[in-house]
């Protein structure tokens, strides 16, 4: 079964849930994704952004966006808490959200996606295609984005 990937106005009913096990893993970007969706820091609403949610039946199975990205020049996008329940992984979950957002910044003129992620998340983005760098203000892997 495939996720059904929609794009979020506001954070979907699962999200306390999915937040509480981020958080229970050690993760706290959907803590602060909650914090700046709250503050209206970061809703998501800007040019070529979006917040997507992953769903499998009733369950919120995954969630992330992208944005501007505050550490480049324009169009330049990045992926923003990204974060796929455990018992979903593996299962192109994380992939659709992530083609998700590559599409939003592709509509939007971005020729560059970007993402800060941890150490253990590396081989995800790579087998997506973005490849270290290590040398990117800001970035952990880069992606060019095809027209």
């Amino acid at each position: 079964m495939a996720a059904r990937i929609t794009r979020a106005r506001e954070l979907p009913s699962g999200f306390p849930s999915l937040r509480d096990e981020a958080a229970a893993h050690g993760h706290r970007m959907l803590q602060v994704l909650e914090e700046d969706w709250d503050s209206g820091t970061t809703r998501f609403d800007g040019p070529g952004e979006a917040l997507f949610a992953a769903e499998l039946g009733p369950v919120l199975a995954g969630i992330g966006g992208v944005t501007a990205d505050p550490y480049a020049g324009p169009g330049v996008a990045r992926v923003r808490r990204l974060y796929v329940r455990i018992a979903y992984r593996g299962i192109g979950v994380g992939r659709a959200l992530v083609e998700a957002a590559a599409a939003e910044a592709r509509a939007a003129g971005c020729r560059i996606l970007r993402v800060r992620a941890p150490d253990d998340a590396a081989p995800f983005y790579e087998s997506l295609g973005f490849r270290p760098a290590p040398d990117e203000r800001g970035a952990s892997h880069v992606m060019t984005l095809q027209a």
